[in-house]
């Protein structure tokens, strides 16, 4: 075999992509990734399923039909053939080309174009490893394979393995934004269409020959861990959740892995115009898009934002309010189908009404930013937090942070703000009232500024994920040696 001497094409696999179609930081983080490698002059192609999106007529977007068509069956535990059939449809954003597969036929397009993004997850990862297979063979393979979490593994892997029956060593680099413990027998792989035959696995020293199905059974059939051992290079998004990865997976990782920190392009400019006069204005913009519980407009404001899951602890802010007094919050919240959470997030608001609303709806760009830039604080008690992109975005703005010591969020607050404990209700709360009241300064809003100009700009983003291209680069090269 034979790996690339330099990365000019790349193929980025992803669940989401910000402006298409998005959930959470992941969407974000693989567009700056894609942008920002595509302004460098990298060839670059994104591969996702389109969920129904090429049959919004108000998608927002324009896609164009790709001569591209797979059909083929897939025998499953019980014997029995399952036909599917996939298109593809394309868009171009700032230079970057972005396929969407879809469903051809009733059955592939009733799992593979569910609306919500990680509705029959296993199935669409299934579904999308037999398109970007399909596709390399009708229009080439990349010199590089980038994969973002689970459900784009095997399609990676797949990809890798087509390689390798060719004689190339592609380099295949996995980035984990948010670990998972999916788990299914090896049959989920050969119903993905990878098949089970000999090929190099780095041991540490070397690369040995194994089948697939050991190094799946292995690892418990855990897709997330087949795909740490199969790929050449593994990254996340700090070093905080990489030690973290390390501690679950064991230090014989280290080597080939490294860090690739999200990025934002908010800045000052987004909020010209907008004072801390304004601060009241702009929540009672909130509530006349409906609201759950209310604000009296008197203290001083802070913001909590992000998917209304147990992870982001949205309840650990509510409770801080106890310790709070003089600290009104703000919760511009986003549904994510847990539902008893989101229940009892209500019951809390409610409880605290005069201190505490929560608003679901979609709120423009420009008022989004501009309560970050008039609240005296974002407020991220998250449970756990790989990264925390809201807390550079409203960094960007001059906003301190009041955030939980777990994974990346110590790295990325950085004394720009105040850490408390995971689940510290008592000491967040007084976290909250120290910054209310001016017990304690935060660093003035242009050292922050700078700060994140310095470390969060796409650039730095761009410059981290070419290291990490290499490295996976060089240990293709050393699997194309085995």
């Amino acid at each position: 075999m034979y790996a690339p001497e330099q990365i000019k094409r790349v193929y980025i696999l992803t669940m989401e992509f910000s402006g298409l179609v998005k959930v959470g930081g992941l969407g974000e983080a693989v567009r700056q990734y894609a942008v920002g490698l595509a302004r460098k002059g990298y060839d670059v192609t994104v591969l996702m399923p389109s969920h129904g999106r090429h049959l919004d007529p108000k998608r927002g977007f324009e896609l164009y039909p790709l001569d591209f068509k797979t059909c083929g069956e897939r025998r499953g535990l019980d014997g029995k053939l399952y036909p599917y059939c996939l298109g593809a449809e394309m868009t171009f954003i700032e230079g970057v080309k972005v396929v969407m597969f879809k469903g051809l036929d009733y059955a592939t397009g009733h799992i593979f174009d569910k609306w919500g993004v990680y509705e029959y997850t296993e199935e669409k990862a299934s579904l999308l490893t037999r398109a970007v297979t399909a596709f390399a063979e009708r229009f080439g393979l990349p010199d590089l394979i980038h994969i973002n979490d689970w459900p784009t593994v095997l399609a990676g892997v797949a990809l890798k393995d087509l390689a390798e029956r060719r004689g190339l060593a592609l380099p295949l680099f996995f980035t984990i934004h948010l670990s998972w413990d999916y788990r299914f027998p090896w049959h989920y792989a050969e119903w993905s269409g990878l098949y089970n035959r000999q090929h190099p696995v780095w041991r540490v020293c070397c690369h040995s020959w194994e089948y697939y199905n050991a190094v799946w059974d292995e690892g418990w059939g855990s897709v997330e861990r087949f795909g740490v051992v199969e790929a050449d290079a593994v990254s996340t998004v700090s070093y905080g959740y990489l030690e973290e990865l390390l501690r679950k997976y064991g230090g014989w990782l280290r080597p080939k892995t490294c860090v690739v920190y999200n990025a934002t392009d908010w800045s000052l400019k987004d909020v010209e115009g907008i004072s801390e006069e304004d601060t009241w204005r702009l929540v009672e913009e909130v509530e006349r898009m409906g609201v759950i519980g209310g604000l009296e407009k008197a203290g001083a404001l802070f913001l909590t934002v992000g998917r209304l899951t147990y992870q982001k602890g949205i309840d650990l802010a509510l409770k801080a309010l106890d310790y709070a007094p003089s600290a009104r919050l703000l919760i511009l919240g986003l549904p994510a189908g847990e539902r008893d959470y989101e229940e009892y997030i209500k019951s809390l608001v409610w409880e605290r009404r005069g201190r505490a609303a929560l608003s679901v709806a979609k709120i423009p760009p420009r008022l989004y930013k501009a309560l970050h830039y008039v609240a005296k604080a974002l407020i991220m008690p998250s449970r756990w937090e790989p990264f925390g992109i809201s807390a550079i975005e409203a960094m960007a703005l001059g906003t301190p942070v009041i955030a939980t010591k777990t994974g990346g969020l110590p790295e990325i607050v950085d004394g720009m703000g105040l850490l408390v404990e995971p689940e510290d209700v008592e000491n967040l709360g007084r976290a909250i009232e120290a910054i209310a009241v001016g017990r304690y300064k935060p660093p003035p809003r242009h050292y922050i500024v700078n700060y994140v100009n310095r470390k969060f700009r796409i650039e730095h983003t761009v410059e981290m994920l070419e290291q990490c291209y290499e490295k996976a680069r060089q240990f293709a090269f050393f699997r194309a040696l085995s």
